[in-house]
């Protein structure tokens, strides 16, 4: 049975029996609830965690959620760190104790704008892709032991084009029948994957200011189906598409030249924790808006799982360019 349905039934049972009291507490007794948050990426240089507590309380919500010590647990109450531990012997290799930063705001809304992160560099290392990474925290107040422990996730293996990571041009195919189709083999422990092809373009106005800009293509997400490996993963485009977001999101404009820079394409790797996140996060379609939970904190709630973002830097092709030129001349594109 449902255990909100089942707790519904007893709460109705002992109001409609109990005739010594008419006081009902909503409220439990309060309970220390941690919550964590980090993805791990050896891509970056520096690696950002949140940790703070779920609350409840008498009141209005929105009131507590907007007060800086009903998210945050006091600095000197928490020591956590990371730990890269070997992945056949699970030994300790290093460890990192994380600092501390309030210098990354979030955006005005619920919650206070000041937001704390925990962070660390790893001494100014790349992390090993073979390693697991642990997260250890301790509430040095109440005693509290808070964990979590993730693999990294590889490079893709891209198969076609088979100089693809490398090649310095993306000369995207202008027939349908033909598209440009890029071809990876997934990652171990990697469960989905996402292309994102950023246009990069300046404008330089009359008296030759520079301004940059960027438009993202993002494709659907592709779901591996297997963790193993070896799954081989596509995706198939045509020119015409990256036309259609430039002529919908860049307007004419008067006194300005436009010039094609360069093409990001930016591939996310995450995990199948990760996937299952995001899935459950979904909004229900559907009548029950029951969501469920999901977490892989231990004595914890949150998410600790790792992604990878490849960034790999291209030259738009020469015909690209040139038919962007010729079919679009009210954007002024030059070369």
């Amino acid at each position: 049975m449902n255990v909100k349905r089942l707790t519904g039934i007893i709460a109705l049972s002992a109001l409609l029996f109990a005739s010594c009291s008419n006081d009902i507490k909503i409220l439990a007794p309060y309970k220390d609830v941690t919550v964590v948050y980090g993805l791990m990426d050896q891509g970056d240089s520096i690696h950002y965690f949140r940790i703070n507590k779920a609350f409840e309380g008498a009141g209005n919500a929105y009131t507590m959620a907007a007060n800086y010590d009903s998210i945050y647990y006091p600095v000197a109450n928490i020591s956590a760190v990371l730990q890269d531990s070997d992945a056949t012997s699970g030994k300790i290799v290093n460890s990192f104790t994380l600092d501390t930063i309030t210098t990354i705001p979030l955006p005005a809304g619920t919650f206070p704008t000041k937001q704390l992160l925990y962070y660390t560099t790893a001494g100014g290392k790349k992390l090993n892709p073979s390693d697991y990474y642990n997260i250890v925290i301790k509430n040095t107040k109440t005693g509290k032991r808070i964990s979590g422990s993730t693999l990294l996730l590889p490079d893709l293996d891209f198969t076609s084009p088979y100089n693809f990571a490398v090649a310095t041009t993306l000369n995207i195919s202008f027939d349908p029948q033909a598209p440009t189709t890029i071809v990876w083999n997934s990652s171990v422990n990697g469960r989905i994957y996402q292309m994102t092809i950023r246009f990069n373009y300046y404008e330089v106005n009359s008296t030759n200011d520079t301004t940059r800009y960027y438009l993202d293509w993002v494709f659907a997400p592709v779901v591996s189906s297997s963790l193993a490996g070896g799954i081989s993963l596509d995706y198939a485009f045509t020119v015409q598409g990256l036309y259609s977001l430039i002529q919908s999101e860049i307007q004419p404009k008067l006194g300005v030249t436009r010039h094609v820079d360069y093409m990001s394409v930016i591939f996310t790797t995450g995990s199948d924790d990760l996937y299952t996140y995001v899935q459950l996060s979904q909004p229900s379609l559907g009548i029950n808006q029951d969501v469920p939970s999901f977490t892989d904190v231990k004595n914890g709630i949150g998410l600790y799982t790792s992604r990878h973002v490849l960034n790999l830097k291209k030259n738009l092709g020469t015909g690209d360019v040139d038919s962007l030129i010729t079919n679009y001349p009210s954007l002024k594109f030059k070369h």
